[in-house]
């Protein structure tokens, strides 16, 4: 499970800015005692919300947030290579001097195994120009990087690099593992877990590479491939159909074309999958349509088709999952979303205690009987035009009953957009 994430000078983000997972004091209001009970899951001695959702105005850094893990993610899982995957991290605050060459910061603290690790690292662009025949020069480079883990009830330092320096003594099985990398863009957690497979190194990788989704790169093509996998997996076709029947999405079967075609395709076209609904004419007995997906339905039913597969497979694994959905309200009615929410959150559908993180304008799910402040968090611009993220539950004088959408309109947590008349010239 995720415990926070952290990131500084990266994109609108100059001052390290970090998004929890851990539940404060506060308490929810005796009648939404129900809050603190089911939103708040307790592992291994831990406990961690299930949902996180981040408000703002547009162009506040609210994704830049989510794109920062994103990215962080798909650097970290990726196998070392001679070419540097470093890019997508190296993307520092414009609004400052000598920004181009100026180091970027991440850092993820995590619970695998029942165990706590905290992992980061800082890259920047390489300001050394590539020399001929130099075929070791990276363009991105890692500037330094630290794993530390639990032992015993403190955390621990497991290694730290500062430039091609690395410690690693107490690093398990270091002795396996060569002290030094091949390029300056390649990260020791990647080349510690390439010389052993079994350890810290790489169960970090594989928590991250196999069980957090985000929709932010490829929209929910992802997940409309584990829908269609519920639907042509054996006996799964009607939980299916269950899941979008609890979204009033009523349907009395699904087909796929060419489904035998398709089986190891990564992308499903929508337009090989067809829904039938069932009818009454005022006449004779109930008969049946099929709807293509693709050309029959609307876009907010196309998103829940694709979020079902996703949600039964999230909400029954055997440990939690980390799913990030950026602009998780658009095209959706706001009772499909709070439905959604409720989901996550509610004990007996989210068996694994699966985690959400979400960005979103919709207030309706601002509400002391749907999430607690500290669920809540704001990205605002500073002067500097630098993000600032901060919780609901940072600001004094805050009743935890209190109508928090009516208040965020009003301008009681600031992160609203700044509007000016318009004069025509």
């Amino acid at each position: 499970m995720l415990i926070e994430f952290s990131v500084g000078n990266y994109r609108s983000i100059k001052d390290v800015q970090t998004i929890s997972f851990v539940p404060t004091g506060l308490k929810s209001p005796e009648k939404y005692d129900s809050i603190d009970k089911n939103n708040i899951a307790r592992l291994h001695g831990y406990q961690t919300f299930k949902t996180v959702g981040i408000y703002g105005a547009n162009g506040s850094g609210k994704s830049n947030l989510v794109k920062a893990l994103d990215n962080f993610i798909k650097v970290v899982t990726q196998e070392a290579s001679s070419s540097s995957n470093m890019e997508a991290l190296c993307d520092p605050f414009l609004y400052q001097d000598d920004s181009e060459y100026s180091e970027c910061y991440f850092q993820i603290v995590l619970v695998i195994d029942e165990k706590k690790y905290r992992y980061g690292l800082t890259a920047k662009r390489n300001p050394k120009q590539k020399e001929e025949g130099d075929s070791s020069w990276s363009k991105e480079i890692v500037t330094n990087e630290w794993l530390f883990g639990t032992k015993e009830k403190n955390m621990a330092e497991l290694f730290i690099r500062t430039g091609a320096d690395i410690k690693k003594d107490r690093l398990p099985n270091n002795e396996s593992i060569p002290p030094t990398v091949a390029y300056e863009h390649t990260l020791f957690l990647t080349h510690a877990a390439a010389f052993d497979s079994e350890g810290v190194s790489q169960k970090i990788r594989n928590y991250l590479g196999h069980w957090t989704i985000s929709n932010l790169n490829s929209e929910h093509e992802r997940f409309r491939k584990m829908s269609v996998n519920m639907i042509t997996s054996r006996g799964k076709k009607d939980e299916f159909l269950d899941m979008l029947s609890s979204f009033d999405l009523r349907y009395s079967d699904v087909e796929i074309e060419d489904e035998e075609e398709i089986k190891n395709s990564k992308l499903i076209p929508q337009n090989i999958i067809n829904l039938s609904r069932e009818y009454s004419p005022l006449e004779g007995n109930n008969r049946s349509v099929f709807l293509n997906l693709q050309y029959n339905e609307s876009v907010g039913t196309q998103k829940l088709f694709d979020l079902a597969g996703l949600l039964l497979i999230t909400f029954n694994l055997s440990k939690p999952a980390f799913v990030t959905l950026d602009e998780i309200d658009s095209n959706f009615h706001p009772s499909l979303l709070i439905k959604l929410i409720k989901m996550f959150n509610d004990p007996s559908i989210n068996k694994s205690q699966s985690q959400l993180l979400f960005t979103s304008h919709d207030t309706n799910l601002m509400s002391p009987s749907i999430m607690r402040r500290d669920q809540f968090y704001f990205a605002e611009k500073n002067e500097d035009q630098s993000t600032r993220l901060y919780s609901l539950a940072d600001l004094r004088g805050i009743r935890n009953d209190a109508d928090f959408a009516k208040q965020y309109l009003a301008g009681f947590y600031g992160a609203l957009p700044i509007l000016n008349d318009f004069v025509e010239s």
